[in-house]
């Protein structure tokens, strides 16, 4: 366990005071990006922050915006510790809300632990497990009204090779994650035979949609938006992971939001769509995260986002039109799809999210890190992107999957008559 208490920072005399006490919040992993950058967000805020990670070295842990890095097993590995070692640390730590950043929301959501559950900032099983799923999500945008992706739900291969051959389509698990098991199926072509469809790993079939592709990331309190953030997706590593993001405008994605937050009732929660503005038709959604997303970073060096999520103030906290981030490692590996000359501009006009001169240690650690996990990925013989997820993904199967899928689909068949979204 690593413990060590810090100074905190003066506050910019440009931020209006914070409209609420000081807090102890819980961050759920301390790896990501954007873990590290909302910690500085609510530390900017005077709250004190604990962080729990099943890696031992991970960004956050480096960071003088964390009071308390805690050692915890992992969830995809050992849930039932991962619930009691995180239940442990509220009641040590005092801890009056817990922020989730990953997959492992889904542990938090489902473990029946009200010590938990009522500091939890997320929606409601039913609600939350709907978003996630990309079968059930397209189904919840048609009982809101709005535009949803012609999708086909396929169980089995069988379901596979009834599809139109003649659509361009893009085949993905409903349970999967970015780029993860993602296949775009041109016309013609023959159906991937490495795609792991079965009984207990369905995939969604679902329209290729052509048009600009955009990010959103909204918080949201008893149903309401207390903030929103719109970034183009530009420079990948693999097509679809953004490591650059400008905050820009679109009323339609703004309107887009607010009417699916409006048809999902009271909910508390951070909700994000990956969305594609097509021309003559608008903007549609094509998944959701109902988690943290990069969009926290074009809230960086404010207390706006900790404002929206813990405050007593009133209004909705919109990031600043043109605020720029980027992830400079994730830069330096780019896919090269968005043209050199656009790239160079963002890369030199971007600020780094983990570089910060009032926190320097996060990057100074860098070299110690990288060499950390490369060490963790020999040893579990992965990739780093499919590492550094692994133990914290969700993945149910066998009885608890069809417990999932029998609550959710309950769910959405309460709100809606639709009965086949591809019809």
């Amino acid at each position: 366990m690593h413990h060590k208490t810090k100074t905190k920072p003066k506050t910019p005399p440009s931020l209006p005071p914070s409209s609420t006490r000081p807090l102890n919040i819980l961050l759920t992993n301390g790896r990501f990006p954007t873990t590290i950058d909302l910690a500085r967000q609510l530390h900017l805020a005077h709250h004190t922050i604990t962080v729990v990670d099943p890696m031992h070295y991970h960004v956050c842990r480096f960071s003088r915006s964390v009071h308390k890095s805690i050692h915890v097993p992992a969830p995809h590995v050992d849930p039932t510790g991962y619930i009691a070692a995180v239940a442990a640390t509220v009641e040590s730590e005092n801890i009056d809300i817990i922020i989730p950043m990953h997959e492992e929301i889904f542990y938090l959501a489902t473990c029946n632990d009200d010590i938990i559950l009522k500091r939890l900032f997320a929606p409601p099983y039913e609600t939350l497990i709907a978003l996630h799923n990309k079968w059930e999500f397209t189904r919840l945008l048609q009982r809101a009204g709005l535009a949803a992706p012609k999708t086909w739900l396929c169980r089995s291969r069988a379901d596979m090779e009834k599809l139109d051959r003649t659509r361009e389509l893009a085949l993905k698990p409903v349970f999967g994650r970015a780029c993860a098991g993602l296949h775009h199926l041109k016309p013609g072509k023959p159906i991937p035979a490495n795609l792991d469809v079965r009984e207990d790993n369905h995939y969604v079939a679902q329209e290729w949609l052509v048009g600009r592709r955009l990010c959103s990331y909204a918080v949201v309190r008893a149903g309401r938006v207390r903030a929103f953030a719109v970034y183009p997706v530009e420079d990948t590593i693999d097509g679809s992971s953004a490591v650059s993001f400008v905050s820009v405008e679109h009323k339609g994605v703004r309107e887009y939001v607010e009417v699916l937050v409006r048809a999902l009732g009271a909910v508390d929660g951070q909700i994000a769509l990956d969305l594609v503005d097509v021309e003559g038709r608008g903007v549609v959604a094509i998944e959701c995260n109902p988690r943290a997303t990069s969009g926290i970073h074009l809230f960086s060096q404010t207390r706006a986002l900790a404002e929206a999520l813990v405050g007593d103030r009133d209004g909705v906290w919109e990031a600043r039109p043109g605020a720029r981030r980027q992830l400079m490692p994730g830069m330096l590996m780019w896919d090269r799809s968005g043209g050199y000359v656009a790239h160079m501009k963002r890369l030199m006009g971007s600020k780094d999210v983990l570089f910060s001169t009032r926190d320097l240690m996060p990057s100074l650690m860098q070299p110690f890190l990288l060499t950390s996990y490369y060490k963790i990925c020999q040893e579990r013989r992965m990739k780093l992107p499919e590492m550094f997820q692994w133990d914290l993904t969700w993945e149910p199967e066998g009885e608890e999957l069809g417990r999932v899928r029998k609550r959710v689909d309950e769910f959405v068949e309460r709100g809606t008559a639709v009965a086949s979204v591809g019809a």
